[in-house]
């Protein structure tokens, strides 16, 4: 149990480190400076533009979105890397192209879904690993919807 009263969940591949519902803050408003070019380089002035909540661009539904910690590397090629952390919708409809977030015969994993009429498969972003095809069971518990990295 976490010392706000959140209950922290863990499994052999992952750790969810954090549970974004009401009893989390409220995350602090960051300005807005403008813009920046990632091609050639452009003259900049800092002006402060607006306002953001990261909570208000990235979560759409707090209550059932929460962040896990990725260990890994077969989502490399979808520029999701080890020591990222991902935020998860336990409540999105998971659909063919988003990364879920998923139990395939009791081993939990992060893949793309791919699913075509009744066939489903669990395809990773890395060519060093094979798609994973469903033997028993499948329990999606959620869909990535933001990577979150920190540089220092």
């Amino acid at each position: 149990m976490l010392a706000n009263g959140c209950s922290c969940q863990k499994s052999p591949l992952f750790t969810i480190v954090g549970i974004l519902s009401p009893c989390s803050p409220k995350a602090p408003v960051i300005g807005v400076l403008g813009s920046v070019e990632a091609g050639f380089p452009s003259p900049a002035e800092e002006e402060l533009v607006d306002t953001l909540s990261l909570d208000d661009l990235l979560i759409q539904n707090r209550e059932a979105t929460f962040l896990l910690k990725v260990s890994g590397d077969s989502m490399t090629g979808a520029g999701i890397m080890p020591g990222d952390m991902v935020l998860v919708d336990k409540g999105r409809t998971p659909k063919s192209g988003d990364i879920v977030i998923a139990q395939v015969d009791g081993e939990w994993t992060m893949k793309f879904l791919r699913k075509r009429k009744d066939d489903v498969l669990l395809v990773p972003a890395n060519p060093k690993y094979q798609p994973i095809r469903p033997k028993n069971e499948l329990k999606i518990s959620g869909v990535v919807t933001a990577v979150v990295r920190k540089y220092k």
